[in-house]
């Protein structure tokens, strides 16, 4: 009788003593990934444009903070770039390659947060002058913080899945 009654004061203690999802901390971290993910959205969103649409290059900034860091490292050589110099060398980009459409979608996301620094693994595809495939696929890792106008991006650095390289199924299952 005495281990039924231990067992039932522990299970009764866990029980009161277990996280309530429903705390104001817990609902704030809830708001967070969402305003996180939608800071991480906001940044694909920028780079996107429809065929017969120009691109909004002076707004691909609002999306990240003025020092934010874009480090690319599809070649073997980190390419590193200020928030200016990449809308510099995607306008480039748009320009020489004759791009029409442009849109980037998260395939895949996780969020690691602790307080007003988060970062996000996020799987993404990409379509350019045809929406029916992908032109590549890749994994950005997001760096945020949170801003007193929200989350921000701080820094994204990422790389493109090839052959020898596929994007790792933990990054396409939800």
């Amino acid at each position: 009788m005495k281990i039924v009654h231990a067992s039932l004061v522990f299970l009764l203690f866990a029980a009161c003593s277990s996280p309530d999802k429903n705390t104001p901390a817990a609902t704030a971290a809830n708001t967070d990934e969402a305003a996180i993910k939608q800071a991480v959205d906001n940044a694909y969103k920028s780079l996107g444009f429809s065929a017969g649409a120009q691109p909004a290059f002076d707004s691909i900034q609002y999306a990240f903070i003025p020092q934010a860091q874009l480090i690319n490292f599809i070649t073997d050589t980190a390419q590193i770039l200020s928030i200016g110099d990449f809308v510099k060398a995607y306008k480039n980009y748009v320009e020489t390659s004759k791009v029409q459409s442009f849109s980037e979608e998260e395939i895949y996301g996780r969020t690691d947060q602790y307080g007003k620094i988060a970062q996000r693994i996020s799987s993404y595809k990409t379509y350019i002058n045809r929406t029916d495939m992908p032109a590549e696929r890749g994994v950005n890792s997001f760096q945020l913080i949170k801003t007193k106008d929200g989350w921000k991006v701080s820094s994204i650095i990422w790389d493109i899945e090839s052959k020898n390289l596929p994007i790792p199924r933990t990054y396409l299952l939800q």
